[in-house]
């Protein structure tokens, strides 16, 4: 039996116990309601996208002029003090932060107040006006102490509150900053064709599903990787300044007669023209034909515009899927060689060369194990890696005799029955020459390739 004293003592422990955790969960409830995540609030309950209209304006500033946003067709235009398109990235930071920007704490707006913190005479002034016609305005004054923090005045209220300076790093800035610097509007892989006139010549072509062709200066298949980097990099680029708003003296700047062309075209027709004049210092003058503005490009973007036919073309020799072949006959050094496809992965010798044929007779004499599964990756892999140096599409009688008599020769047939036909050239001059029967050009390639297709019959067991 527990003594009187004893339980006493034990009861008051237990209620000791129970008031600390008391008072340790009330302070714990005390310290969430106080805590910043719960402190801060929203400026504004909206949108970033219901926002149609911004205007920008310096009062601390008079020499800056206000500068006015709207949104026309989905896509944001800077109407004063110039008519030009506004960067998107730069809208859409704002835009954002508007509508997420909270208030870390309020602090009381007497006019003294209003003074030091720089709000009698803002730094910068928002306003904005939503879809449905409501309006809002924020000023900007001086950041705090801490440098994190700026003063601010939400919709005329009588308090200042303190928001992230972001936002007003974001607004307080030129118009040259916030204008849109796009060399050229268009979308590289919604392009379904380009024409472009350079130094080298006019190069025109088309994309069908996802492959690029030239229609000039003759038909051959596009380097889809070459092609794609060239419109990536004028799809990317940025205009790196502005040499004049309006094109009153296009010949000043070599824009009447332009030393390169660009345009592209997308499915539903859509062009868009970048036309690039004279040369300045390691810039070059430039226009987009839809805006009025006189730009300049670096020599990054010229250089693709100034690509030639040869760097844009398909130099591969031969393009054929592996997987769909099912006969090959090859001629090398070695002899001939014959192979018919056994299944997805292995073939098997129809015939081979004389002296791997009695070869292969001797072993089976001798009881030898039979032969091992053929494969042809030794073929297929340095036809389908073959690039050409350079490419002739009217090969001069001189190039067409050192095919009169291929050192190595292969009939590729697939499952329909087409055949693809490949012949390559003896070294000559440090070089071979190669054809296929699908186009009439020549290609120049290093010699590598006849050293790796000199195989023996036997070198495809292995």
């Amino acid at each position: 039996m527990i003594k009187k004293s004893t339980l006493i003592v034990l009861i008051a422990a237990i209620v000791l116990g129970a008031a600390a955790y008391y008072f340790d969960w009330k302070r714990g409830q005390k310290e969430a309601a106080n805590s910043p995540a719960d402190s801060t609030k929203l400026a504004f309950t909206l949108q970033a996208e219901d926002i149609s209209s911004l205007n920008i304006s310096y009062p601390a500033d008079p020499k800056s002029q206000p500068i006015h946003f709207e949104k026309q067709n989905g896509v944001w235009q800077i109407t004063q003090p110039l008519q030009t398109g506004a960067d998107d990235a730069s809208m859409q930071g704002i835009l954002q932060q508007l509508a997420s920007v909270r208030v870390a704490q309020t602090e009381p707006g007497t006019p003294d107040r209003l003074k030091v913190f720089g709000l009698d005479t803002p730094d910068v002034v928002l306003d904005f006006q939503m879809k449905n016609g409501t309006k809002h305005m924020l000023r900007l004054g001086k950041k705090d102490f801490t440098g994190v923090s700026v003063y601010a005045i939400i919709d005329g209220a009588k308090d200042v509150a303190l928001l992230p300076e972001s936002l007003l790093a974001s607004a307080d800035k030129p118009v040259q900053d916030l204008r849109d610097h796009s060399v050229l509007h268009f979308v590289g892989p919604d392009m379904t064709a380009f024409d472009l006139k350079n130094p080298s010549g006019e190069l025109a072509a088309v994309k069908d599903h996802d492959a690029w062709k030239f229609t000039k200066p003759s038909s051959a298949p596009g380097d889809l990787s070459a092609i794609d980097s060239l419109l990536a990099s004028v799809a990317s680029s940025r205009m790196t300044t502005i040499a004049s708003e309006t094109p009153d003296n296009l010949a000043q700047y070599g824009l009447a007669s332009p030393g390169i062309s660009f345009t592209v075209t997308d499915a539903k027709g859509k062009t868009a023209t970048l036309l690039v004049g004279k040369k300045e210092g390691d810039e070059y003058f430039a226009r987009d034909t839809s805006r009025p503005t006189i730009f300049r490009i670096n020599q990054g973007v010229y250089k693709k515009l100034a690509e030639n036919f040869s760097d844009l073309r398909d130099k591969k020799l031969a393009h054929f899927d592996p997987a769909t072949i099912a006969h090959a006959e090859i001629h090398n050094a070695s002899g001939t060689i014959l192979c018919t496809r056994k299944n997805e992965t292995e073939w098997t010798f129809d015939a081979t060369a004389a002296k791997d044929q009695k070869e292969k007779q001797n072993d089976q004499q001798k009881g030898n194990q039979p032969q091992k599964p053929v494969n042809l990756d030794k073929l297929f892999t340095p036809l389908q890696q073959a690039t050409a140096e350079e490419i002739f599409d009217q090969p001069a009688p001189t190039l067409l005799a050192k095919l009169a008599k291929p050192a190595f020769e292969a009939n590729l047939t697939d499952k329909n029955g087409k055949v693809l036909k490949v012949e390559i050239s003896r070294e000559s001059g440090g070089f071979v020459y190669a054809r296929t029967n699908e186009t009439a050009g020549i290609y120049k390639l290093k010699p590598q390739i006849l050293t790796d297709l000199n195989f023996k019959a036997s070198d495809l067991t292995n």
